[in-house]
């Protein structure tokens, strides 16, 4: 007993199991995992079995450039391509002179290279304004099941996600849209929140047709075309707003022809399409300009 106790003076969590130690440690940032290394033996290589990364800082603790891209470096080294199953990445520029993301993007590589299931890329929270993170286009995984974008510019003409064909969640927060495509054949769960911007100018063309769940609330720009959704059990969408699809001049026949009431398609449904067969529609909510520009539609049709 007194051998135990010497041993548990020594090492304060002797007595826990490696499986319960990875599990705290993969609630710490990526940085205070790295230098658990230092305390023990047994913690040298810990970190490096972790399935969990985390990428992520605060504004007052976020480190340096040169400390970041240390940490980028030091943790794709060390740590090989072990499996991992989550990873979350603050998007931060490692090159003040230039403003580059080349860390960023190694790190979103890194992940897809050991096999994650689950990708968050967020905007890093600082307090001084900074160039958008660009997401690359080329995400390729044969093991990546959701897709996590917060703050970041999506500036692609077409979001074709047929290089990840198991990718089941995609979740849109505060992003930039310039997209005018979103396409996918295993996508499952499709949530574009936050107050995202949409095009103004051509309408953002859905192609999902194994989604099950959709959430389209909080956005600006013109309503999203859906294609068929044959599979799609519930559906949550808000028209507000931000939504440009009515006339600001509340005219049947606008003569400005950059108004959003000629990118309605009256012959053709914008939401009801895909919309069609939901099992659950949650809700469908449309403000004060939507429903009237929709009745001046109905007006037009019947007459």
């Amino acid at each position: 007993m007194l051998e135990m106790a010497t041993a548990s003076d020594s090492d304060p969590f002797g007595d826990l199991p490696d499986e319960l130690l990875s599990r705290v440690l993969s609630f710490l940032p990526a940085e205070n995992a790295v230098q658990t290394c230092v305390l023990d033996t047994r913690w040298r290589d810990l970190w490096r079995r972790l399935t969990s990364l985390l990428f992520v800082f605060d504004g007052p603790t976020f480190p340096r450039y040169n400390r970041f891209k240390q940490l980028v470096k030091l943790v794709i080294c060390l740590r090989g391509n072990s499996p991992l199953i989550r990873c979350e990445i603050d998007a931060y520029p490692d090159d003040e002179p230039e403003n580059t993301f080349t860390n960023t993007r190694l790190l979103i590589d890194y992940a897809l290279a050991c096999e994650a299931e689950e990708l968050v890329v967020r905007a890093a929270d600082i307090q001084y304004d900074l160039p958008v993170f660009d997401v690359p286009l080329s995400l390729i995984s044969q093991h990546l099941k959701t897709l996590h974008l917060e703050g970041v510019n999506l500036d692609h003409s077409a979001l074709n996600f047929s290089g990840c064909p198991v990718l089941e969640d995609l979740r849109i927060q505060l992003c930039n849209i310039r997209a005018y495509e979103i396409s996918s054949m295993s996508l499952k769960r499709l949530c574009i929140t936050e107050y995202c911007l949409l095009p103004d100018n051509v309408r953002l063309l859905i192609c999902a047709p194994s989604l099950i769940s959709l959430h389209l609330e909080d956005f600006e720009g013109l309503t999203p075309f859906l294609e068929n959704m044959p599979l799609l059990e519930t559906a949550h969408v808000s028209l507000k707003d931000g939504c440009h699809d009515f006339c600001h001049k509340n005219k049947r026949n606008c003569d400005d022809p950059c108004c959003g009431c000629h990118a309605y398609p009256i012959n053709k449904a914008v939401l009801l399409n895909g919309l069609s067969n939901a099992v659950k529609l949650v809700s469908l909510q449309m403000g004060f300009e939507m429903v009237s520009h929709f009745w001046q539609i109905e007006d037009s049709v019947t007459q």
